[in-house]
């Protein structure tokens, strides 16, 4: 009870904190005007007849995730793996001057897998294989660029009464992983400068809860 309690007071110090540290809705995050030259704008839309490299399809029946056809997972019974279409996945580079064989960032379509939210996966290639970085129960929204060649991750996590946060992921050379930085929005109004470091961690914290890591 205490911790569901914390919980609940820490989203209502969102929701106040927001309301004098955000910036107004005319320059709310991801409007054109505030875009950067260094910013890639995600255009993620599951509505490709087919993939942009023939090598997509390759890639995911090595990680299998789904199928050329639908097919039992387990059998007749159990749930079908889903098709390797660009209706269910799409593809997008994490490094500038990685190849795709080597890495890649993967965006589910939500209700893939009877899962209801957007999942988006990070995964590298070592020793020959395919092995799963990091995952988020997200949707990537933008791709900053930076000189290491890894871009800095705007991720948007959906929340139930905050109705989303954008979190910026940075590559740590140290981990060669990814790792939480600042939260950046609120249900699409930017977070001031002066209260991110704040405000990021409630969210972190809020977002592990929720189990919006995997």
């Amino acid at each position: 009870m205490k911790r569901k309690t914390y919980v609940m007071l820490s989203f209502l110090a969102i929701s106040i904190i927001c309301f004098v540290s955000c910036t107004d809705g005319e320059n709310s995050w991801g409007s054109n005007e505030d875009f950067e030259v260094d910013t890639i704008v995600v255009l993620n839309y599951f509505d490709d007849a087919d993939f942009e490299e023939e090598l997509f399809q390759k890639l995911l029946l090595e990680i299998g995730l789904c199928s050329m056809t639908p097919t039992p997972q387990f059998g007749p019974d159990t749930l079908m793996k889903p098709l390797c279409s660009p209706k269910n996945y799409k593809f997008f580079k994490y490094n500038s001057s990685m190849s795709w064989n080597d890495g890649f960032g993967l965006e589910i379509r939500a209700t893939v897998d009877d899962f209801p939210l957007r999942r988006f996966i990070l995964f590298e290639r070592v020793d020959s294989k395919l092995i799963k970085m990091r995952g988020f129960v997200a949707n990537l929204a933008e791709l900053h660029s930076t000189p290491s060649g890894y871009y800095d991750l705007m991720l948007l996590f959906p929340d139930r009464e905050a109705g989303s946060f954008v979190v910026k992921f940075v590559w740590n050379n140290e981990d060669l992983n990814y790792e939480y930085a600042s939260l950046e929005a609120i249900d699409g109004y930017p977070v001031k400068k002066e209260r991110q470091d704040s405000l990021s961690n409630v969210v972190l914290q809020r977002l592990t809860e929720n189990n919006m890591f995997f």
